[in-house]
């Protein structure tokens, strides 16, 4: 795994199945409105609800060669064949780099499910979170389980960049700045293609 001397990291973690230009845009999005050193993207071996996936040394290249910056970085956490969930992944993180403070990044369509993640609260009370949002996904932020949960922890947008120096539970809705793109948007593609 990379060392870096990097003080604040956002962690966008995910099957990335396939990477495309909806990670790209948060990443680059993040650094700024987040004022983040540096992005890592965490390609993880499968999603637990998730039914079907590609195969993960094929999506783990896609995305360590995906255009990207210098700020934009794929590491690899060791999974030996077996599912590694968010919680597990950022306690890794933290016991390996304890003087970085990182940020959880994700779209505003993951929330869907997020109280179906392992640990869900614990994550939010162990990082930040910045949501962005995604069309047609951000009309259902006000009915997610997980967002009524911490509904007085919730930062404004103005405040974006002091994210990184709040203790959690703490979590900001990033909206205006948006990108349509999808993994099962572009799977669906690729899958039209190959027909």
């Amino acid at each position: 795994m990379i060392i870096s001397k990097k003080k604040y990291i956002g962690i966008l973690g995910g099957t990335f199945d396939p990477p495309h230009a909806g990670h790209f845009f948060i990443s680059k999005f993040a650094l700024i409105r987040l004022g983040l050193d540096e992005i890592w993207w965490v390609v993880t071996l499968r999603n637990p609800l998730k039914k079907t996936h590609s195969d993960f040394s094929s999506r783990q290249k896609k995305a360590e060669f995906f255009p990207k910056s210098r700020t934009i970085k794929v590491i690899r956490i060791k999974e030996e064949n077996k599912t590694i969930y968010t919680v597990d992944i950022l306690d890794h993180l933290k016991q390996r780099f304890p003087k970085v403070k990182f940020i959880w990044l994700m779209g505003v369509d993951g929330l869907e499910n997020f109280h179906l993640w392992k640990n869900w609260r614990k994550i939010f009370c162990n990082i930040p979170i910045a949501i962005f949002d995604r069309p047609f996904y951000s009309l259902n932020i006000s009915k997610s389980r997980v967002i009524g949960f911490f509904k007085n922890k919730r930062i404004k947008t103005k405040l974006s960049d002091k994210l990184k120096f709040m203790p959690p539970p703490v979590w900001v809705f990033l909206n205006g700045l948006t990108n349509p793109e999808s993994s099962t948007k572009k799977r669906l593609e690729i899958d039209e293609k190959g027909n």
